[in-house]
């Protein structure tokens, strides 16, 4: 006889309380990733509009742009990291996208996720079923996120690029080349798609409903505002379209 696979089921209290363990470590990553998001854009749009593109301090620029991105690639690889795969995803002791989104998936953690929207205004049983509705919608959200992030030219394609690069340079130096390089807009579509994971998994785990758009938006306008008076040395006021 084979050898029997050893089981690694956990309970429903463990499953939440992973989940419950996960959302502020991951919201603290994506913000990471939107405000590093914010700045490459907004020193690449500055720069757009410069007639001379060979300024004093160029080679600088480029070295800074260059860090940024290997930030977020970082980022965004310990977002999507799905751990190791020898091991059943129970005992994964990471905080990732993938392995939250499959405990938010399942039946059991939803059906204690909106027992607690219930309560999320103590006392106030009017509202109860309102919020447990909004857990519900917010977990579709979720989950309709996650499933998009595959979707389109830089999804599924960017995942794994972004994978290779960070298995082959960022994590190791490894003696083989790789032309796994994540380009700008793998980076900056599986941002956006983190962020509207993250933000719809944190209102239907936490209750707590803020906009992480204003945020990259507040992010935006302050690293405009930086690159204009670094590279142009103006500072003047300025009117981010909403």
């Amino acid at each position: 006889m084979g050898k029997k696979r050893k089981r690694h089921t956990i309970t429903t209290a463990e499953a939440v309380g992973r989940i419950d363990s996960m959302i502020p470590i991951l919201y603290r990553n994506v913000v990471n990733a939107i405000r590093i998001e914010a700045t490459l854009e907004a020193g690449n749009e500055v720069i757009g509009s410069m007639a001379d593109k060979s300024f004093a301090g160029a080679g600088a620029y480029n070295a800074i742009k260059q860090s940024l991105g290997y930030d977020l690639a970082m980022h965004l690889a310990r977002l999507y990291d799905i751990g190791t795969r020898s091991r059943h995803p129970n005992t994964r002791d990471v905080a990732s996208i993938p392995l939250l989104v499959r405990l938010l998936r399942q039946k059991r953690c939803q059906d204690v996720l909106r027992s607690r929207a219930r309560e999320w205004v103590p006392g106030d049983r009017w509202a109860a079923p309102m919020y447990e509705r909004d857990c519900e919608q917010a977990l579709q959200r979720a989950s309709d996120c996650y499933s998009a992030t595959f979707t389109g030219r830089y999804g599924r394609g960017g995942l794994k690029t972004l994978k290779e690069f960070r298995d082959t340079f960022m994590a190791h130096s490894l003696l083989r080349d790789t032309e796994s390089n994540p380009r700008y807009h793998h980076l900056f579509r599986l941002t956006d798609a983190a962020r509207d994971f993250v933000e719809h998994a944190r209102l239907a785990v936490t209750g707590t409903n803020s906009s992480l758009l204003m945020h990259e938006e507040v992010f935006q306008q302050e690293a405009t505002r930086f690159w204009r008076k670094a590279l142009l040395g103006r500072d003047e006021e300025l009117e981010l379209e909403r």
